[in-house]
């Protein structure tokens, strides 16, 4: 095996995939794409219901955790990863959403310069197939990645949907539209009642290529550098280490949380960081680790004396037997179903030019570890959107084998709790709607005595959680600040670029997997020197409805 390419890439997730696919397609370019974990070979990963055994796996999953949170009660936040082909594609829920267009306008502002709305949506639709919106200038067709509504969805989303009505909240057709407003059942990246992760869409069809090698369970230790250039990396696979060097490029699509922690390892960040764990500073980048955000979310959650709501009870057993058959002959039913069905992107101040609260309905009992559990019930989880709080992932210790720090820094900036409690209260209002009453038992979160602001506030400090959205610790910009420029080159070294969700320069108000597989089109093209697509002009193409 030659340990010698031209591309190397770190990390075979949504970012990663798309680049292997893109990089590979020249058959002069020999690329290397080098993944931690191992393959994705488990049957959890490709039947959608199976994401909550996901959320715990050892064996696909870092299992990371925060350090303790002193504005949430001073507990740890878990934070899963995913760690094998796909990375976190391979364990997410498998929500399509992009946030709000002004969210990219903000990262152009921001100085990521070509990153705007109208000139990142044509990297959207390159990926995208979506058989839902054909003719919509909003949507792609013939992309790898097969997006699309489920086949079935739960009864409580047309409640949701007349209760948000009741209180003024719109009805949208689409979340990727020219606004995200409004409530509406979700689309999922699920194909043929299977996953579709960057692995199944972007790299399974790649790796017959003879100038693509796949590397798993192989650990990145650090960027090779000779003097100011990035010339391959060293690694690490059943205890023996190798370098593979790269003649053009290294490209990092690790993720907001090993990304950074590699190139500290390596010795580009802040040096006094460096210092602390005995590493030679070969670029003081202050920014590296910094910047850190994500969503912050809680749920209000109720019992349910029906069967309408998804459960595990005895009196449901013949019916899953069905959906087993059904899944098995048709790929149709609860288990080509990830569980998140619909929700709402809302304001919690009229004055506000865009949504700062999602609302996700949940339509199945959770238990005390959010996986389905014994009963029935749902919620409906608040998330802020754009959080004003942010933190920083610093090294725990110079063995990458070591998890890195992270420090969220949960509502360092009160305005994140004040926001939430308002999606708390709105979630409430509405899950306290006549028309929830036919399925409604007890309140099992915050709990009906939880009334006050002060409630409120101490049962989310409590009971928060992220989303699992962690970007921004290699920030992208034109700034001191910043770790990359809008070209995606590390500041300062030559050859080695960063691609993932690390670079956004801020939090957009959405997921995170379709921006993140988004920047690894748009660095394809500027590592291949291919010039941008026009960009989208929203005036000439008016958006059309969903398909029939």
């Amino acid at each position: 095996m030659s340990d010698s390419y031209d591309y190397v890439i770190v990390g075979a997730g949504s970012a990663g995939a798309v680049l292997a696919n893109r990089l590979s397609a020249d058959p002069a370019n020999r690329v290397c794409v080098i993944e931690a974990g191992p393959p994705d070979r488990s049957p959890f990963i490709h039947i959608p219901v199976g994401v909550a055994r996901l959320f715990f796996d050892p064996k696909y999953n870092w299992q990371f955790w925060s350090k303790p949170q002193s504005g949430a009660a001073d507990r740890k936040i878990y934070v899963p990863r995913g760690k094998t082909l796909g990375g976190s594609s391979s364990i997410n829920g498998m929500i399509y959403t992009r946030g709000d267009p002004s969210d990219y306008d903000d990262w152009a502002e921001m100085g990521a310069k070509g990153w705007s709305f109208r000139d990142v949506l044509p990297y959207f639709k390159r990926s995208e197939n979506n058989p839902d919106y054909k003719g919509s200038p909003y949507h792609g067709q013939g992309g790898e990645l097969h997006v699309q509504y489920l086949d079935m969805y739960s009864p409580l989303c047309d409640v949701l949907f007349k209760a948000a009505e009741d209180h003024q909240y719109r009805r949208i057709d689409d979340f990727c539209g020219p606004s995200h407003e409004g409530f509406s059942r979700r689309q999922f990246t699920i194909k043929n009642g299977m996953r579709q992760s960057t692995a199944k869409a972007f790299l399974k069809p790649a790796r017959k290529r003879p100038n693509l090698t796949v590397l798993t369970d192989t650990l990145t230790r650090r960027v090779l550098l000779d003097g100011g250039r990035a010339t391959g990396v060293e690694v690490e696979n059943g205890g023996k280490r190798r370098e593979i060097t790269a003649s053009r490029e290294v490209i990092l699509c690790a993720g907001a949380i090993n990304s950074p922690q590699i190139l500290m390892l390596s010795g580009i960040g802040p040096k006094e960081e460096l210092a602390r764990h005995g590493i030679e500073c070969r670029r003081d980048l202050p920014g590296v680790g910094r910047n850190l955000r994500e969503h912050i979310s809680v749920a209000v959650q109720y019992s349910s004396p029906t069967t309408v709501p998804y459960g595990l009870s005895w009196r449901t057993v013949p019916w899953y037997g069905w959906q087993a058959l059904k899944y098995a002959t048709t790929r149709k039913g609860i288990f080509n179903n990830p569980l998140l069905h619909a929700g709402g992107f809302i304001k919690t101040d009229p004055a506000l030019s865009r949504p700062d609260v999602q609302l996700i309905l949940m339509p199945a009992h959770r238990d005390s570890k959010g996986r389905v559990g014994f009963g029935h019930g749902y919620a409906l989880i608040a998330i802020v959107l754009r959080p004003e709080s942010h933190g920083q992932i610093t090294l725990a210790s110079p063995d990458p084998h070591d998890a890195p720090v992270i420090d969220f820094r949960f509502f360092d900036d009160p305005s994140d709790l004040t926001t939430l409690a308002k999606g708390v209260r709105i979630a409430r209002q509405l899950l306290e709607s006549d028309h929830f009453a036919p399925y409604r038992g007890k309140e099992l979160l915050p709990g009906s005595e939880v009334r006050d602001q002060a409630g409120i506030e101490d049962f989310i400090r409590r009971n928060s959680n992220t989303v699992f959205h962690p970007v921004g610790t290699c920030r992208m910009g034109d700034g001191p600040e910043n770790v990359v420029g809008s070209d995606l080159k590390v500041k300062g070294i030559q050859g080695l670029r960063v691609a993932d969700a690390s670079v956004m320069p801020t939090l957009i108000g959405g997921n995170t997997n379709a921006p993140a597989i988004m920047i690894g089109e748009k660095a394809s093209d500027m590592i291949l020197g291919v010039a941008p697509p026009e960009p989208f002009d929203p005036a000439e193409q008016p958006e059309r409805s969903r398909a029939a």
